[in-house]
This record gives structure tokens, sequence and C-alpha cells, in this order.
């Protein structure tokens, strides 16, 4: 009769070391596999975002380098906007924080000129063929000096948000990369 409890014994003492060894081992395998996957995501981030040095070319798309020039509404812990009057027509960027063309943030909007000439003071804005902001296919005549008042539609039921400056005529030629930028806004 004693070696039936000692023989039972041995096995739940067996049995129960196996029951905890297994969660202990997957806890081990983890917590060891974290550190290499955290470093491996880190690697990745870096790898993905490459941020170009050279300045492209209109027409833009999303993710290039646009040549600094016209008005920017700097927006804090959001993307600027980036008014700039083109060959004579208008078109708004939204710039993230590296400098690059963002994805627009509304799909349609207008704008208000108030200054010389009169000839045309109201144009609408639609997004443009590359998708990467909004722009308008009437002439702005120049020279361009204007009080702007620029709308931009953020929902559905017509609600957006308005921004009014200044608008010299200087604001239409690119900025040298090294100089500050003289037209945004603080």
């Amino acid at each position: 009769m004693l070696l039936r409890r000692i023989d039972l014994c041995t096995v739940v003492v067996i049995v129960s070391a196996m029951k905890l060894t297994i969660p202990v081992i997957c806890l081990a395998v983890c917590t060891l596999s974290l550190p290499i996957s955290a470093q491996e995501l880190v690697s990745a981030e870096v790898v993905e975002k490459v941020i170009p040095t050279e300045i492209s070319e209109p027409p833009y798309q999303v993710g290039q380098l646009p040549s600094q020039q016209g008005y920017y509404i700097e927006r804090p812990g959001q993307t600027s906007i980036n008014f700039r009057i083109v060959a004579n027509k208008m078109r708004i960027y939204w710039i993230d924080a590296d400098g690059l063309i963002a994805k627009p943030e509304s799909t349609a909007g207008n704008v208000r000129l108030n200054g010389k000439p009169k000839i045309r003071s109201y144009f609408n804005l639609q997004p443009i063929g590359t998708a990467a902001g909004l722009g308008s296919e009437g002439i702005v005549r120049p020279p361009h000096f204007f009080n702007v008042v620029l709308y931009l539609k953020q929902t559905e039921d017509g609600a957006g948000d308005i921004y009014t400056f200044r608008y010299l005529m200087s604001m239409n030629a690119p900025i040298e990369s090294g100089g500050p930028n003289p037209t945004s806004t603080d």
C-alpha cells in the first residue's frame, strides 16, 4: 500500500510540473522574441520613410517635394496649407511636417480675391488632375496683389474652414531653400 501512494505522488508531481512548464516556456519564447520584433519594426519604419531632396516639377503628386512659393497657412499639429499662383492659375496643396505634398484634406472650396485687377474675383476650387491638391482652371490676371478669402469645404453638409491673408506678386517666385520662408503665418 505504501508503494502505491509514492507512485501516485510522483505522478502528480510530474504532471503538475509539466502543467507549469508549458506556460513558462511559452512566456519565455514570447519575451525573447519581443525585442527582436520591435527592433525589426523600428528599422522597417526608417527604411520606408525616404524624404526626397530634389525639388519636383509640377504637377505634383503626394509625397513629392515642391518648391517653396506662395503663401503658407500654418496649422499647429496638422499639415500646413500652401496657396500659390503658378502660370496665372491658383493651386492649393497640403504640406506635411517634412515639407512634402500630403493627401488633400478637402475636396472642394472657393476663393475670393479682393484687389486689382477687378476682372474676376470668385474662383471655384476642384481637385486637380494628379489629385494632390485643389486648383482653379480660371486665369488670375497679373499683377497679383490681393486680399484672399479661402474657403475649404471639410464635410458634406458644407461646413468648412475660412482663411484670410494678403497675397503679393513676390510670392509667385520660388524661395531659395537656404533662406527662411517669409510668407508663412506664425
